[in-house]
């Protein structure tokens, strides 16, 4: 836990002190991104949440104003009003968002992140604007509604893309760059058509521009996973908000009330934003459970591996590649011995941990490529693609000794411990396809069937290869 605090006392406020440093940076004021980028780092990681964490993000904040010169009173009054909506975002974060860690994989998270930002937004304002009207002589309300504005624009624009990120987003794009692209052309046109719409909101302005990117976002949504898509829609967001900035963007003069273009346009495009992150999040969620369901409907619930009718599938189509490569390939036949004794000495319950324990060391047993399923009962399938009659019998062997090396949990009918079941084996039965002639799929399994028969009437607990 010390080098914890340790951590989040030196990573945050660095990381934090660059981001501060856009203060310094004229237009880029508009948009200031270190509230939502501190929250958004200490919800993905609550653990960072350590008093040296919030000391040192303190400390980051009073550097930022006092290195362009800040005076004392409002140097402390703005880091409080800074940490107070980091906290409040934080504490109501724990209350509406999922324990733990917190993600964005989830449609009806999204209303709780909005909820975070509003409260964050607010606590920030009404110490922030109080800090406006007695430091810096500007009207209360006008301070509070510029900074409730600014910061649930931003807060709105970044957070998503925190909580949407994967664990290691590094590991996974340098794991992604060494497996070289793999990219369509197509994959390409969303993108492209999100440049081309913000080129065309650049020349044409005016305040209907800001939704232009809008159905490119959508289509980005639809086309990409999560992340890659809320990192877009932010992108666009902020650059929206520089072009505003640097006048690159046009918008008409108004003031409503305490409220003027540039709040509005400001406000505008985070809610805009909104419905492209809400796009990406249902479309990603409803991908999980089509890929969750596609699990459940070709494996097995009990052992976990491929279902007969899935086996046959993938292995029918890996023998035919195969088969057009000129390449051979073997299957094995496996039967768990006494089987129905195991059911009926030790109850059902018994048999099907028996049953998942011999498939997980069989698959921990296989190596790359290999596919293993179940069909049906206590027998097993497996293809060793590119394996010759040597290499196959090796497999097999290993196979055998793995299971005979179990040692199964076991339980009596109450419910408590008894010594776990060992003393399992299994008969195999191979065959082997030749390069020159390979037989199909449902022929190879008919030789190594008759194989494995062949083992269980030699004793069981070995190998037999078909003639």
């Amino acid at each position: 836990m010390r080098d914890f605090a340790w951590a989040g006392a030196i990573v945050l406020p660095c990381a934090l002190f660059a981001v501060l440093a856009t203060r310094m940076l004229g237009p880029l004021a508009l948009f200031w991104p270190a509230n939502a980028v501190l929250l958004g780092m200490l919800l993905r990681h609550p653990g960072r949440a350590t008093p040296a964490a919030w000391l040192g993000a303190l400390a980051a904040y009073l550097a930022a104003d006092l290195a362009v010169g800040t005076a004392w009173l409002p140097t402390v009054w703005l880091a409080l009003a800074n940490l107070a909506g980091v906290g409040t975002g934080y504490l109501v974060a724990g209350r509406v968002l999922a324990v733990g860690a917190h993600r964005l994989d989830q449609p009806r998270a999204m209303p709780s992140v909005l909820v975070v930002c509003l409260a964050s937004a607010a606590a920030e304002a009404l110490i922030g604007g109080a800090a406006g009207a007695v430091v810096f002589g500007r009207g209360f309300v006008a301070s509070l509604l510029d900074w409730f504005n600014g910061q649930l624009a931003v807060a709105i624009i970044l957070l998503p893309p925190f909580l949407a990120a994967p664990r290691r987003p590094l590991h996974l794009l340098l794991e992604r760059l060494r497996a070289g692209p793999q990219c369509r052309r197509e994959d390409l046109l969303p993108v492209a058509t999100l440049a081309l719409s913000l080129a065309c909101a650049v020349v044409l302005g005016g305040p209907g521009v800001l939704a232009l990117p809008v159905p490119a976002l959508i289509w980005c949504a639809l086309r990409y996973p999560v992340f890659p898509t809320l990192v877009l829609t932010a992108s666009i967001s902020v650059v929206q908000l520089f072009a505003i900035a640097v006048g690159l963007l046009r918008l008409p003069d108004s003031n409503f009330l305490y409220i003027n273009s540039v709040m509005s346009a400001r406000l505008g495009i985070a809610l805009v934003a909104l419905g492209p992150m809400a796009v990406a999040i249902v479309n990603g969620a409803r991908n999980d459970l089509l890929r969750r369901l596609d699990h459940l409907a070709r494996h097995d619930h009990l052992t976990g591996v491929l279902r007969r009718g899935a086996f046959f599938e993938r292995a029918g189509a890996i023998l035919a590649d195969l088969a057009a490569a000129g390449r051979p390939a073997a299957v094995l036949m496996i039967d768990i011995d006494h089987f129905k004794q195991i059911n009926d000495r030790f109850g059902h319950a018994q048999g099907d941990r028996v049953l998942a324990a011999v498939a997980a060391g069989l698959q921990a047993g296989l190596r790359e490529g290999a596919i293993l399923g179940r069909l049906g009962g206590e027998e097993f399938a497996v293809l060793l693609p590119a394996a010759g009659a040597s290499e196959a019998w090796l497999a097999a062997e290993r196979l055998r000794l793995r299971v005979a090396a179990l040692s199964v949990p076991a339980e009596d009918g109450a419910g408590g411990s008894v010594p776990p079941l060992s003393g399992l084996s299994v008969s195999l039965g191979l065959a082997v396809a030749d390069a020159d002639r390979p037989p199909s799929l449902e022929a190879l399994l008919a030789q190594a069937d008759a194989a494995l028969y062949a083992a269980k009437a030699a004793g069981r607990n070995r190998v037999e290869r078909a003639a």
